[in-house]
């Protein structure tokens, strides 16, 4: 009899919420989720390499966010959401700014949270030279977005006389590619140039000639 309530004890076990170490952080895992897909694209990445780097089981990583995709666009959205609300907090402190220092603080801020989170855009640059659902949920969900923010405040400055009326899709692919290139590049930067890009004074370098370059005029 006593046996026979230890098993069915186990199989209950088994059917429920999977065992979890206590405290686990859901955000340190999407952290790392991210890296890992920024490094090796979403083919090269696997539930149980993430969760070996995480020390959690894996079924905690499929109860938690689902399958490999869900963890995918979870990683994705969260490092997105994250630069849109730091943008739009940002935006509110600048009110009392020109809209041309608006602009420069902006571009800067763009620059300043690639340094810091460049796993992203390396996500992005992944997806993008291929077709598939993936690259049109990121088109939807993330450079839709982005792309709409940087259109907006691009017209304000046409309309004001304060920049060239460049076309939207190759504005942002060059401002896009030249904020985020040379943190990309990282080991490049270091072996031929002897730079760390994610030095602050190197970041800060960087914001200063983007910001010389799209506002030579303001």
């Amino acid at each position: 009899m006593e046996e026979n309530n230890k098993r069915n004890t186990t199989n209950k076990r088994k059917r429920g919420r999977p065992n979890e170490k206590s405290g686990i952080d859901l955000n340190k895992i999407l952290n790392i989720a991210l890296k890992e897909f920024s490094k090796f694209g979403f083919e090269g990445t696997s539930i149980n390499k993430v969760s070996l780097l995480c020390e959690v089981n894996d079924s905690l990583l499929h109860y938690h966010f689902g399958n490999k995709e869900d963890l995918w666009k979870k990683a994705v959205s969260r490092a997105f959401d994250a630069y849109m609300k730091e943008s739009v907090a940002t935006f509110k402190l600048l009110k009392h700014l020109s809209l041309k220092d608006t602009a420069k603080t902006l571009a800067r801020q763009f620059i300043y949270y690639n340094s810091k989170f460049p796993e992203l855009y390396l996500v992005i640059i992944h997806e993008m030279t291929h077709e598939s659902h993936r690259s049109d949920w990121l088109i939807e969900n993330v450079l839709k977005p982005l792309t709409l923010k940087t259109s907006q405040l691009h017209g304000m400055l046409v309309k004001k006389g304060l920049s060239e009326d460049f076309p939207i899709p190759n504005l942002t692919t060059i401002f896009f590619s030249a904020a985020n290139s040379i943190f990309l590049f990282n080991y490049q930067m270091k072996k031929q140039f002897g730079i760390d890009p994610f030095d602050e004074k190197e970041v800060e370098k960087h914001a200063d000639i983007i910001v010389k370059i799209f506002y030579p005029n303001i």
